[in-house]
C-alpha cells in the first residue's frame, strides 16, 4: 500500500518548494498598450486554441447582425400576419360552409324545377272544366295524368279538351283520348232522349323551370309555395349558384 508521506521533511525546517506562477500582466499596473500587446501575443501563441473559437464567434455575431433588420421587419408585421392567418381561416371556413349550402341547394333544386306540383295541376284542371262536364276521377303523378270525365254534349267536351291541352302544365303532344262512350237515356215523363258521353284521357306533365314556376304560382295564388320558391332563389343569388 502506497503511503503519501515525504520523510525528507520530517523534523526539518525545510519547506516544499513550489514554482511561482508567472505574473499576470492583465492585473498588474502595466500600461494599456502593454496589455493589448500581451493579449495579441498570447492569442497568436495559442492559435490552435483561439482561432477556431474566434472564427465561430465572428460568424455567429455576423449572422446575428445580418438578421437584425429582417427580424425587426418580421416583428413589425407579426400582428398583421396573425390577423391575416385568422382572416384566411375564417374565409376557408366560410368557403366550406358555402360548399355545403350549395350541395344542399342542388339537392332541393329538383323539387323546384323538375316535377309539377299537384297544386298547379289541380288549379288548371279546375279552370279547364266548363259547364256540362263532370270529373269522375283523376290520377296525377310526376310522369303524367289520367282523367275520367262525363259530358252532356260534344261542345262542352271539346271545350274541356281545348282548355286542358292549352294549360301550361300539360305537354300538348302527349294528350291522348283513350276511349269515349256515348250513353243514351230516355225520359219517359218528358218523352225525350238525352245523351251522355264518358271519356278517358291521359297525357304527360311539363317540366317547368323555376322562372316560369314563379309566374304560375303568382297566377294561381299559391302564396305559400311562392314564398318557398322566392327564399330558394334568394339563397341561390347569395351563394351565386
Amino acid at each position: 500500500m502506497r503511503i503519501n508521506y515525504n520523510f525528507a521533511f520530517k523534523d526539518s525546517k525545510l519547506r516544499p518548494w513550489q514554482r511561482p506562477a508567472p505574473p499576470n500582466l492583465l492585473f498588474s499596473d502595466a500600461s494599456f498598450k502593454k496589455k493589448i500587446s500581451f493579449l495579441y501575443n498570447e492569442y497568436h501563441k495559442n492559435a490552435e486554441l483561439f482561432y477556431p473559437s474566434s472564427l465561430i464567434l465572428i460568424l455567429s455575431f455576423g449572422i446575428y447582425f445580418v438578421n437584425i433588420f429582417p427580424n425587426l421587419i418580421i416583428k413589425k408585421f407579426e400582428s398583421d400576419h396573425y390577423q391575416y392567418s385568422l382572416t384566411s381561416k375564417k374565409l376557408s371556413d366560410l368557403d366550406s360552409s358555402k360548399g355545403r349550402f350549395k350541395k344542399t341547394l342542388n339537392n332541393f333544386e329538383e323539387y323546384f324545377s323538375q316535377a309539377t306540383t299537384s297544386y298547379l295541376f289541380a288549379f288548371y284542371l279546375q279552370n279547364s272544366v266548363p259547364k256540362g262536364v263532370q270529373i269522375r276521377s283523376y290520377y296525377f303523378s310526376d310522369n303524367g295524368f289520367d282523367i275520367n270525365l262525363s259530358a252532356f254534349n260534344l261542345d262542352s267536351l271539346n271545350e274541356f279538351l281545348t282548355l286542358i291541352i292549352e294549360s301550361p302544365i300539360v305537354k300538348k303532344s302527349s294528350v291522348k283520348v283513350n276511349q269515349i262512350n256515348r250513353l243514351e237515356s230516355i225520359n219517359v215523363d218528358q218523352g225525350s232522349i238525352s245523351s251522355k258521353y264518358d271519356l278517358e284521357i291521359y297525357g304527360q306533365i311539363n317540366k317547368i323551370d323555376i322562372k316560369k314556376r314563379e309566374k304560375l304560382y303568382q297566377e294561381s295564388n299559391a302564396n305559400g309555395l311562392l314564398r318557398k320558391l322566392q327564399r330558394f332563389n334568394y339563397l341561390k343569388s347569395l351563394l351565386r349558384v
